[in-house]
């Protein structure tokens, strides 16, 4: 039996999973896409030859984050190097907003206040997975 913070855990996984495939692939398919994201992100972008042919690495990287996401979801308990990496992941991001947040409000034209949001909205998805995982781990130690 699978306790809720098992439970909890593959749901958030199966659902950074999709997240990145479907980021990952629309900027490999599809020039409307990231400017569907960008919009989303609330970034103001002149999306140029050079930088849409740019994205398309960050969307295999994206890719491969989904697959590897995926082999976690699967099967969460036995792949905690994963889970970490993903935390680790999402906290860099979360940090990166701060750290480089004149850049990101002067060159992208994302407003300060949600560009603060969206650090950390990063940080507190890097701590859900955090403590989904460890609060897993202890159901699972207490069926044992």
């Amino acid at each position: 039996m699978t306790g809720n913070a098992l439970t909890a855990l593959r749901f958030f996984l199966w659902f950074s999973c999709a997240f990145h495939l479907i980021v990952g692939i629309g900027l490999n398919l599809s020039p409307a896409f990231p400017q569907m994201m960008a919009g989303y992100y609330g970034a103001s972008v002149e999306f140029t030859p050079q930088f849409l042919y740019i994205l398309k690495p960050l969307g295999a990287f994206m890719i491969m984050v989904g697959l590897v996401v995926m082999a976690a979801a699967r099967d969460p308990l036995n792949n905690g190097a994963i889970i970490y990496g993903l935390v680790a992941l999402l906290a860099i991001r979360g940090l990166q907003r701060f750290a480089f947040q004149d850049a990101i409000v002067g060159d992208l034209a994302i407003e300060s206040s949600r560009n603060v949001a969206n650090g950390i909205v990063f940080i507190v998805l890097a701590a859900i997975f955090l403590g989904l995982f460890k609060l897993a781990e202890k159901e699972r130690s207490a069926t044992v």
